[in-house]
């Protein structure tokens, strides 16, 4: 028992470690998901995620805030305004990369010019699918965004652990598309890194 325990105070300490995320007091794990907290306990149920008063301070040394503030400024006048601070929060909370996840959503569901009926009607971010089936069909229909973007998140999570392997070139035969979906996504990810 005092071993597991002390096993699990190390791979806890080389999880902080090697995501960058700092200045946390607390760290409760249940059911696999960590939650990481300055002064608020965090209430996490398996289908919705709620958190934001969760402090990550940085991802890959770089701000939250400023990932946070580029993502705004590229999804402004989209329909995915005001979800920047959900996607980044959500993507560093559980160590994945936050600018792969704008990738894959602006590539997934070109709203930086006229979004796909998918996302549209079906609040889908990356063409899953499941059930409900979105008009009858087999991608996804979810009540909200947010719910689409958490699902996106937990699939890398729980396909690509490694945060070496979480590159559209080494996820992409995963989503069943091509070296050209990589490059797109690629070129996203660099332009919202690029937004001033």
């Amino acid at each position: 028992m005092r071993r597991s325990v002390i096993l699990i105070t190390l791979l806890v300490f080389n999880f902080f470690i090697f995501y960058g995320i700092k200045e946390f007091n607390k760290v409760i794990i249940d059911n696999d998901m960590m939650v990481y907290f300055k002064e608020k306990p965090v209430v996490i149920e398996t289908e919705k995620v709620e958190f934001l008063d969760v402090v990550v301070e940085e991802y890959n040394k770089e701000k939250i805030e400023n990932i946070i503030a580029k993502m705004d400024k590229y999804f402004n006048k989209t329909p995915l305004e005001g979800y920047g601070e959900y996607i980044v929060k959500t993507a560093a909370y559980k160590g994945v990369d936050p600018y792969l996840i704008g990738g894959i959503i602006l590539e997934s569901t070109t709203c930086k010019y006229d979004c796909t009926i998918l996302f549209k009607e079906c609040n889908n971010v990356y063409m899953e699918k499941g059930e409900p089936g979105c008009f009858g069909g087999s991608y996804k229909k979810y009540d909200k965004i947010d719910d689409s973007i958490l699902d996106l998140v937990l699939n890398i999570r729980k396909n690509f652990e490694d945060s070496k392997e979480q590159t559209p070139v080494k996820i992409y035969k995963h989503f069943n598309k091509n070296s050209s979906w990589a490059f797109k996504v690629n070129k996203y990810i660099e332009i919202l890194k690029r937004v001033k």
